[in-house]
């Protein structure tokens, strides 16, 4: 319930702290008095959006305080204090809004998911919840706690089904690899699988090529050296006739004993190349056939290397891991969008039973909705009304349920029920409307009904009618009325007057509580206007009952 409202600095309002009781307050004034500015600043700690904001003196600041249901406390949750629930909303010239629940900083979302569960506001626009469907399923669900368990039950089904279609959807368009591209994927890894890529000799080709090419020259090289040093007379021999003839010397000359040492070095060294010239020498193979190998693996390495645009066999070996995985991708694709597709059948069976259980329930929560809005529009001077719900199938299932409705009314007898937006008149919709609002209040739990002239297109004793229904909300509810007809105002528990003044060129509105005597003096006006006799301020005493 609001227990108060707090303005500064919006639109024409100055400063206005406003003490809201409970049973049924109804605001009157002028046209353009400010009424719906009230309204607006409410909307404004509610959460609605501050762009076309008019700010006075830099920044505006709302405060609302509420008394909680159950529902609105859960949704707080840590902002819960125990007590009233006070929301603030400050908005700057600039446009910079901030928002606070029990002094707390909360994103405006926040608001705005709250707002639902402190006030149902309807406002000169709304009419239009009448061809939404959204807010007629909103009606039909609230008659019916299977159809609002059905509704629950299908949205949790219609997500993991949705869901389930993003992710195959997502996966077709990372792109299909044809099966030509696939097939020739594995031809080419099933020819550089023949490659051993941890053999030297391919990495070494070029050199094992070389070698193979000048066997015989190589090999008739080392032979040569080592004759040259071991034949006889060859260069060890006199090496060794030279360290005999130095050792004769050495003993007696300290130059031979130092040449001796030299000489004997070389001899050794020399020794040592021989042998190792004769070892090389002998492993040479001149072997044609392995040349034939190796320049067929030379030729065969370098097609590959052509093909795939690589210079070495490590990027071959890179590129070859690269079509392993792009193959192997491309199988999983088609593997996991068979078990997408499979899930998506096992979720649709799912969705379209929650679907057939959820449009039973409403189908009967909506004859329910429409039996008693039929019996508040009889007590509306509307006895010939009919209304009836039209079902129609979404083309994909939408989070809402599987079909969407649509009110169909008649006002006449005889006359089969039309789109209630094409047939009926603006006083039709706004009986149409307060009926709906007086069916729902016995269900939903919201403690403050707002009703922006929802009256508007009535006069005389639908007004007056519309006033007992008001009255009946408000036994359940607290309602707050903005009305033009004497005979809505006349039957509200508390009257606050909306009035413009000018002062050195500014204009501001003003809310005045009235007492017993202004009550009478404003309803006269609102018989009578400007000129306010007797018989008018006794008439406004008989509507104030």
């Amino acid at each position: 319930m609001l227990c108060r409202l707090s303005i500064r600095n919006y639109a024409l309002i100055d400063h206005i702290e406003w003490t809201v009781d409970g049973g049924w307050t109804v605001l009157t004034g002028e046209t353009g008095s400010g009424k719906s500015i009230l309204l607006g600043a409410l909307g404004l700690v509610l959460g609605a959006r501050a762009e076309a904001v008019e700010v006075r003196g830099g920044k505006c600041i709302v405060e609302a305080e509420f008394k909680l249901t159950p529902g609105a406390r859960q949704r707080l949750g840590t902002l819960d204090e125990g007590g009233p629930c006070i929301l603030r909303r400050s908005i700057t010239t600039s446009g910079r809004s901030r928002a606070y629940v029990n002094d707390e900083p909360v994103k405006l979302q926040f608001l705005k998911s709250l707002a639902p569960l402190l006030v149902d506001l309807h406002g000169q626009q709304d009419g239009q919840r009448l061809q939404s469907a959204a807010g007629l399923l909103h009606a039909v669900d609230a008659l019916s706690t299977e159809a609002q368990e059905a509704a629950a039950t299908w949205r949790e089904a219609q997500a993991r089904w949705a869901e389930a279609v993003r992710e195959r959807d997502a996966l077709e368009a990372a792109g299909h690899l044809p099966d030509a591209d696939a097939d020739y994927l594995r031809y080419q890894l099933e020819e550089l699988g023949h490659i051993d890529f941890e053999d030297e000799g391919l990495s070494n080709i070029d050199q094992r090529l070389d070698a193979l090419s000048h066997a015989r020259e190589i090999k008739e090289a080392l032979q040569h050296v080592h004759a040259v040093l071991q034949n006889e007379a060859g260069a060890l021999d006199r090496l060794h006739d030279a360290e005999r003839a130095l050792e004769g010397v050495a003993s007696v000359h300290p130059g031979a004993a130092a040449l001796l040492e030299r000489v004997r070095s070389c001899r050794i060294e020399l020794d040592d190349a021989a042998r190792e010239a004769e070892q090389e020498g002998d492993s040479v193979d001149l072997d044609p056939a392995a040349l034939a190998r190796a320049e067929a693996d030379r030729d065969r390495l370098q097609r590959l290397f052509d093909k795939h645009r690589a210079d070495s066999l490590d990027a071959l070996h890179e590129r070859m891991t690269e079509m392993q995985e792009q193959l192997s991708s491309a199988e999983n694709r088609d593997r996991k969008l068979a078990e997408w597709n499979a899930r998506i059948d096992a979720l649709r069976i799912e969705l379209d039973a929650a679907g057939d259980r959820v449009s039973q329930h409403r189908s009967t929560s909506a004859e329910a909705l429409c039996a008693a809005l039929q019996e508040h529009l009889a007590h509306l001077k509307m006895p010939a009304a009919r209304l009836h719900f039209e079902w129609s199938p979404t083309p994909s299932p939408e989070a809402a349920g599987p079909c969407r409705p649509t009110l169909l009314f008649t006002a006449n007898a005889g006359l089969a029920p039309q789109p209630m937006t094409k047939v009926a008149s603006g006083g039709e919709r706004s009986r149409v409307m307060l009926a709906l609002k007086a069916a729902l209040s016995e269900h939903l739990e919201v403690p403050t009904l707002i009703l922006d002239e929802i009256d508007a297109g009535v006069s005389g004793d639908v007004a007056a009618r519309m006033a007992d229904l008001m009255a009946g909300i408000a036994r359940r509810a607290q309602v707050i009325t903005i009305s033009h007809l004497p005979q809505v105002a006349g039957r509200a528990d508390h009257h606050f007057k909306v009035s413009k003044t000018e002062e050195d060129g500014l204009t501001t509105t003003q809310l005045q509580s009235l007492d017993a005597e202004g009550r009478v003096e404003e309803l006269a006006a609102m018989l009578s206007g400007s000129e306010i006799g007797d018989a008018a301020r006794a008439q406004a005493r008989s509507l104030m009952g």
